[in-house]
């Protein structure tokens, strides 16, 4: 049964607290990140999740796709993967070109492993996460609506791997660095019913949207208040971080637009028809973070984002 909103602020706390619930019957302790992959499908964004082998990337990613109740295809990133089986291709049928669609023709695509496909077949990507279309043969096809894509990378794998580009890392609204649970959601996970080794509580996980409702709440987004004080601050913080001396690149315009709606999607989230200071703050690690081009120092990019954040 798809989730039917009434009082719309009352109601995205509701669901924001069911989609926890509803996760939660498969993957445990990863409120956080069920959060932002809420706000990510709100602001039309992209997710990138990074963590170690079995860490419920995977789970976490087709969990939410029930909780959206939206179509949902997975595609696994091998060295050998064409860009044509992402976006699709012609073919000659009865004398006339016919296209095949590809897997990216979806409302939620799980990209599993992003970084281990080559950077031409990353790049077929590219024009569907920002445009939401696909262009083959000079013929732009439009793609279903809403469109996200998730997708997933180790970050403990060196061999065969292509770290994806920074004009890919800016198509994406998050990075959610997803760790191991803490002792008691792991003693909760082996309570959980499984069949083997496989969940078995999947298909228990009930529908909170259906593509109506999410473009019913995406409309609020747009009708969220921003005062001057909000948007001079998001644009303080952007630029900081380009004048940040760690850093060689910093936050694009791109970023500025992304934070501004992360922070809409929060603050709805959070029972507010307004943006505070305070959403900002609570989105920008996560929407700056991997976007910034440190100068030899892995912890720069994430300590420029807080410097920026007091500024």
């Amino acid at each position: 049964m798809a989730y039917v909103a009434h009082d719309p602020i009352e109601d995205l706390v509701t669901l924001r607290d069911r989609a926890r619930v509803e996760v939660g019957k498969v993957v445990v302790g990863h409120d956080d990140a069920v959060d932002l992959l809420l706000v990510a499908a709100l602001a039309h964004g992209h997710v990138l999740i990074e963590g170690p082998p079995g860490s419920a990337k995977t789970l976490l990613a087709r969990s939410m796709a029930h909780v959206l109740g939206a179509q949902f295809k997975r595609i696994q990133f091998t060295p050998d993967l064409s860009p044509d089986e992402v976006t699709g291709y012609n073919v000659m049928k009865g004398g006339e070109n016919v296209f095949r669609r590809g897997v990216v023709f979806t409302n939620v695509l799980l990209a599993d492993e992003i970084n281990r496909t080559p950077p031409r077949t990353q790049a077929a990507l590219l024009e569907a996460m920002q445009e939401r279309t696909v262009t083959v043969d000079g013929r732009t096809h439009q793609l279903p609506d809403p469109f996200l894509v998730i997708a997933t990378q180790n970050p403990y794998e060196h061999e065969g791997i292509f770290p994806l580009p920074e004009s890919q890392l800016d198509r994406f609204l998050f990075k959610i660095d997803l760790d191991y649970a803490d002792p008691e959601s792991e003693r909760i996970m082996l309570q959980l019913p499984h069949t083997g080794v496989t969940p078995d509580m999947l298909g228990e996980i009930r529908a909170l949207l259906g593509v109506v409702g999410i473009e019913r709440v995406r409309g609020m987004l747009d009708l969220t208040q921003v005062s001057d004080e909000v948007a001079g601050y998001v644009v303080r913080v952007v630029r900081h971080t380009r004048e940040n001396p760690t850093l060689e690149l910093g936050a694009s315009s791109r970023a500025a637009i992304h934070l501004l709606s992360a922070s809409k999607a929060h603050a709805r989230l959070d029972g507010r028809d307004y943006v505070s200071v305070e959403d900002v703050r609570a989105m920008a690690p996560h929407v700056l973070t991997h976007r910034l081009i440190a100068r030899g120092n892995n912890g720069a990019s994430a300590q420029a984002v807080r410097d920026a954040l007091r500024a």
